[in-house]
């Protein structure tokens, strides 16, 4: 790792970012999206449709949020260990720490980053449309669309947890 005050408390925030990334990604997957689907009523039900439309209504609190606060802080945390690995590895011989696993960090960031926008944005979408957008008949889809997206937000779980590691790893390696 770089003797460098700044590269340190660089990498030191990226850590804390993957972390609590992390941290919110279950959050979400095992406890909001659980809540969410407490007693949901099958389709075709009476109050099947009430349900998927409540859904729709509530889903955009839980996404705000994301967009809000989380989107930055996984954007950041890329652009910090793409910095961290640039630093050290600039440092060449003299290095104590391995570049390439800022590297591998930053690409488990801007996995998270694409993953989100290509596979995540459209479920949102589609939750959200519960509200009032979705027709009759595909409101049946809204429990499996919440668990599909509580399924694949579990990506978000495990690659800033890489991340986190990887860089935790060469932080302490001083």
């Amino acid at each position: 790792m770089s003797d460098n005050i700044i590269v340190k408390s660089v990498a030191g925030t990226c850590i804390s970012f993957s972390f609590i990334l992390a941290g919110n990604a279950i959050t979400q997957s095992f406890m909001t999206v659980p809540a969410l689907l407490v007693d949901f009523p099958p389709p075709g039900s009476s109050d099947h449709t009430a349900r998927a439309r409540l859904l729709g209504r509530q889903w955009p609190l839980c996404w705000t949020v994301g967009n809000r606060f989380f989107r930055p802080i996984s954007t950041l945390g890329f652009l910090g260990y793409v910095y961290a690995g640039y630093a050290v590895y600039s440092e060449g011989g003299l290095a104590r720490s391995d570049w390439t696993m800022f590297a591998v960090a930053a690409a488990m960031h801007l996995t998270t980053i694409v993953h989100s926008a290509v596979n995540m944005q459209p479920l949102n979408d589609r939750l959200e449309a519960l509200a009032t957008r979705t027709e009759e008949k595909e409101l049946g889809e809204a429990e499996g669309v919440a668990r599909q997206w509580a399924s694949w937000n579990r990506l978000r779980v495990v690659t800033p947890v890489m991340a986190g590691g990887l860089a935790l790893w060469q932080l302490c390696r001083l």
